[in-house]
C-alpha cells in the first residue's frame, strides 16, 4: 500500500486536528465567554490530544488494499 498526505489535517500533512488546532481544547475565550463557561474543555474531536483522528498525527494516510 502506499501512503498519502492526510488532508483532514488543520493544514495537509501537519497531523494536527483541524477542529483544536493541535491545542487539544475546544472553545477558547470567546468560547467560555459566550457559554458561561469560564475554562476551555477537551476538543471533541481528537479527545484532547491534538492529533488529526484520521491519520492518528502522521500526516499521512495509507490508501489502496490488497488485490
Amino acid at each position: 500500500m502506499s501512503t498519502h498526505v492526510c488532508i483532514d489535517c488543520d493544514s495537509p500533512g501537519d497531523g494536527n486536528c483541524s477542529t483544536c488546532h493541535g491545542s487539544g481544547r475546544s472553545g477558547g475565550e470567546s468560547y467560555a465567554a459566550s457559554s458561561g463557561y469560564g475554562s476551555e474543555s477537551s476538543c471533541y474531536s481528537c479527545g484532547g490530544s491534538g492529533h488529526c483522528s484520521k491519520c492518528e498525527g502522521s500526516g499521512e494516510v495509507e490508501v489502496g488494499g490488497e488485490a
